[in-house]
């Protein structure tokens, strides 16, 4: 290739970056201006007693709720759209950020109690809602989505398993929604429960972890309880996350089987192929820092700018996520997966609420 190309290359490049910027700048800015606003608010509605005995909405589940309550009453114009894009980069970097946060011991003693809980409810849960969809007739792309999204990590799991069962776009969203709505209820009830049991940073945290399915809805409710819930919201959160390949192929080899059976044909699956295409990289880099702080390679100057980053990582990341949830997508597919969805969310919910009361 000339010189000559490669300038025209990196000067259409430029331009394209450029393009990006300005593009997204507008909504970044509405972005901004809903976590500030529920950074300055939240402090201020704990003033109240109602607020503060029972219903402890922090900055971080009231972002979620502005941005929805924007979203559906006065809407969000289209200029403003793409720069809403970036919710998952934001939350995803505040979780490889809250490594900081965790050294390999409490890692393992935490994880390890956390490990059969997580196991026994990913996969009786997805196998639960695919056995249920069958006997409601429900079709196997959509039945597989919602197990997904109901009991791995919400719209993560739900994205990942579409196409490799063929979900239409519509049947994608309606599960989408449906994780979104459980988790904003989530997001005011579990507080509240939280509150009334008087449960300790532990048992909130695992309550939160494996009873909220969408992973930034884990983690607002986890951090607007206390930190230390958070913290422990967070390590259950990662072990759901990584999960989802196999519980995703799980769910692939149930459709396939479910499809084969009846058309009467066999349908083969890649298995090492979905492992490897559905890990979550991000992951790797929550361990990374994680192994960092371990080795006493961050000091205390350093793991508080982390947990400030974080913190405005997570907030940035939830006013983005309630600023693209539409209440409208519950229409997309009828009553029978919202019923379901949430009636086995739910069952989810109380179990892990009474194994934490009675175990932890």
């Amino acid at each position: 290739m000339s010189q000559a190309s490669h300038t025209i290359s990196g000067v259409s490049a430029q331009r394209s970056l450029f393009n990006t910027v300005a593009e997204s700048l507008p909504g970044l800015l509405l972005v901004v201006s809903v976590a500030v606003t529920a950074y300055l608010t939240a402090p201020l509605l704990q003033q109240y007693d109602f607020f503060k005995t029972y219903l402890s909405i922090k900055d971080f589940i009231l972002a979620i709720l502005i941005g929805i309550a924007i979203r559906n009453t006065v809407g969000v114009p289209t200029m403003l759209q793409p720069g809403l894009r970036y919710s998952t980069i934001m939350t995803k970097t505040g979780i490889v950020v809250m490594g900081a946060k965790y050294s390999l011991a409490g890692l393992v003693t935490v994880g390890s109690q956390a490990l059969i809980m997580i196991v026994v409810f990913l996969f009786g849960s997805a196998i639960l809602l695919m056995w249920a969809a069958q006997k409601m007739n429900m079709s196997t792309s959509l039945s597989a989505c919602i197990a997904a999204g109901l009991s791995v990590c919400g719209v993560s799991a739900t994205i990942a398993v579409a196409p490799a069962v063929g979900a239409k776009k519509e049947e994608m969203a309606y599960s989408i929604a449906v994780v979104l709505m459980f988790g904003l209820l989530a997001l005011i009830v579990f507080p509240l429960v939280g509150n009334v049991l008087q449960l300790s940073d532990a048992q909130y945290g695992a309550f939160a972890g494996v009873g909220i399915v969408n992973s930034a809805q884990v983690l607002a409710a986890g951090f607007g309880y206390s930190d230390g819930a958070g913290l422990i919201a967070g390590v259950y959160n990662i072990g759901r996350v990584i999960f989802l390949p196999f519980v995703v192929l799980m769910l692939v080899i149930m459709a396939a089987s479910r499809e084969a059976t009846s058309m009467g044909s066999q349908q083969s699956v890649n298995k090492w192929r979905i492992i490897v295409d559905k890990f979550p990289v991000f992951v790797l880099g929550f361990l990374l820092v994680v192994c960092l702080n371990t080795a006493g390679m961050l000091n205390e100057a350093d793991i508080n700018v982390a947990k400030t980053f974080m913190n405005w990582a997570f907030l940035l990341g939830f006013a983005s996520i309630g600023l693209t949830t539409r209440l409208s997508d519950l229409k997309a597919a009828g009553l029978s997966g919202f019923v379901l969805g949430f009636f086995i969310a739910s069952a989810k919910a109380a179990l892990a609420l009474l194994v934490v009361l009675y175990f932890f």
